[in-house]
């Protein structure tokens, strides 16, 4: 079978490896749509690492199931759950399940051919396409933003960062009702700005262009409710502190990739404005799939879309060239296989 290795930055080659078989509990899936993550782009671009797997955004048709296998069978279209509770940690023994610190992650090595791995991490999704279930996994990203986001009927929010993410966050910022959408995204990702228009957005306001906090002081100068960052905290998190009202949250997904950062905030005003700043993470995400199989299904995520862009595996180093050259038009680009 066909498998994708990759060495950072930017080199891809497909590689032979022995087909799998699976051991007990263990199932075989053909993988038939697998996202290019925000995160996979960015480590493409810039990152140094060796040789190594990528993908975690997966869905595909069981092919072979192992002993004692009974949550899925040959057949089934199932998408790959990212991550798992533990069951053990202090937080998975309170019942928070969400706040486990030892979330079990799947692997993330999904740019194959056939991938092999414990039925658990199957989710089953006989009336979704794999485009579809592909789109779980940060999907349920979203999903935790706004819960983490404290979006609620009514609210008015500011979105910072329309990758596809943001976007899915969006339209769930319009599923809940909020009165008020703004977003801040470059200029130049054209497709994206376009996508966002027609999905909701009452105001696309442009970092590359003015002054994002500015303009949003004079749109709203109490504030607003909830602010989802989904780029770098750095730079999110000091524009959201300035623009958020009294008793607003911040919650962001954004991350530096290095061990620190350096963030600037007016401190005295963040604790007497009573901000609450949440870092959103969606790990153990399997306790958001069945929430985002149901908005996939009902359409409120439109997969066809998202989605801006396909290639075959045989076709992944340009995929990941073009999905880090062509930014202006690139929405979500997925690698895909015939069933």
């Amino acid at each position: 079978m066909k498998a994708a290795f990759f060495q950072l930055p930017s080199r891809v080659e497909l590689r032979e490896l022995k087909m799998p078989e699976p051991k007990e509990g263990e199932a075989v899936v053909k993988i038939l749509a697998c996202g290019i993550c925000g995160t996979d782009a960015e480590a493409f671009r810039s990152h140094q690492a060796d040789w190594h797997q990528r993908g975690h955004e997966a869905a595909g048709k069981v092919v072979a199931v192992g002993k004692g296998v009974t949550n899925v069978k040959v057949g089934d279209l199932v998408s790959i759950i990212g991550s798992l509770p533990c069951n053990e940690c202090s937080a998975c023994q309170r019942g928070e399940l969400r706040f486990c610190s030892k979330p079990r992650w799947f692997g993330g090595d999904a740019f194959v051919e056939f991938l092999c791995k414990p039925s658990e991490f199957l989710f089953p999704i006989p009336d979704l396409t794999p485009e579809e279930g592909a789109l779980m996994e940060p999907l349920t990203v979203a999903i935790d933003l706004l819960r983490d986001g404290n979006v609620r009927l009514g609210s008015k929010v500011l979105l910072i960062g329309a990758g596809p993410i943001g976007l899915m966050a969006l339209r769930l910022c319009r599923e809940a009702g909020v009165s008020k959408l703004y977003v801040s995204h470059p200029s130049t990702s054209k497709a994206r700005l376009q996508l966002a228009l027609e999905w909701g957005a009452d105001l696309v306001l442009h970092p590359d262009k003015e002054d994002i906090v500015e303009r949003m002081k004079e749109l709203e100068p109490e504030g607003v409710d909830s602010v989802l960052v989904t780029i770098k905290p750095s730079i999110g998190i000091p524009q959201a502190a300035q623009v958020c009202a009294v008793g607003g949250t911040i919650a962001f997904i954004g991350m530096e990739w290095k061990p620190e950062a350096n963030i600037l905030l007016d401190i005295d005003r963040f604790h007497f404005r009573k901000i609450s700043l949440v870092g959103s993470n969606h790990n153990p995400c399997s306790l958001l799939y069945p929430q985002a199989a149901d908005l996939l299904r009902r359409k409120v995520i439109e997969a066809e879309r998202l989605i801006s862009h396909r290639f075959p595996l045989e076709a992944i180093a340009e995929a990941f060239h073009f999905a880090t050259q062509n930014r202006g038009d690139v929405i979500k680009v997925m690698i895909v296989n015939e069933a």
